[in-house]
């Protein structure tokens, strides 16, 4: 008795060794002789009682060995993708965040039709205008929930809006901006020479603002 289970378990260790795709071609094997009926007759009867268990462990560590490599697969992924993040945490998002450690930005918001009498008024304005009337009955829709919302922003104190070293700071760790903030950068640059004149921040400004403030949050989040 003692003898045939250290065999079994010779058996099984020489099974853990062996690498996926010989345990899979292993399996397959198995299969194909359970399977059909000229291969398991050509066996000795003796090793045919054997087939099912062979194929039923081969099959199972065959399985545990793909779930473990799939496993690795995902955890060092997963790891790559925190490094990275916080690569991008440490030298981009961080710094620019810094910037605006002693400039405080002011938010107003301000509302054209607060009540609803005002969007009432709307609506009937919008029945009433030139169009068809599908595209008037939309447009008295819209008015209807519409409160005509907008919303200004502004350095209260602490300096003028940072984008000089923000555009030198992605400039300097492009290789850790992706397309979104190159976009927000460019648009807010942009903006300065359409909006040259205005004394608040335009609206590209405050959008990079707050890409970098809720971006640079994500990430400290995520790496910890």
């Amino acid at each position: 008795m003692d003898a045939t289970v250290g065999a079994a378990t010779k058996a099984l260790d020489t099974l853990k060794a062996l690498p996926t795709w010989l345990l899979a071609g292993l399996s397959i094997s198995f299969f194909a002789i359970w399977l059909w009926p000229p291969f398991l007759l050509a066996l000795p009867e003796p090793a045919r009682s054997v087939v099912p268990v062979a194929l039923f462990v081969t099959s199972v560590l065959t399985l545990c060995n793909v779930a473990a490599l799939l496993l690795g697969h995902a955890a060092a992924r997963r790891e790559h993708s925190l490094e990275r993040d916080r690569e991008r945490l440490l030298q981009l998002y961080r710094p620019l965040e810094t910037l605006f450690l002693t400039r405080h930005i002011t938010v107003s918001t301000g509302r054209a039709s607060p009540y609803l009498r005002h969007r009432l008024a709307n609506a009937w304005e919008a029945l009433h205008t030139g169009g068809r009337k599908l595209r008037r009955l939309k447009r008295a829709a819209r008015a209807i929930i519409d409160k005509q919302e907008s919303s200004s922003a502004e350095v209260e104190y602490g300096g003028d809006f940072p984008l000089h070293q923000i555009i030198e700071l992605v400039r300097k760790n492009a290789r850790h901006a992706r397309p979104e903030l190159l976009d927000l950068v460019s648009r807010a640059d942009r903006s300065n020479y359409e909006e040259y004149d205005r004394v608040l921040l335009t609206d590209a400004e405050y959008a990079l603002f707050e890409h970098i403030d809720g971006e640079h949050r994500r990430l400290s989040k995520r790496v910890g």
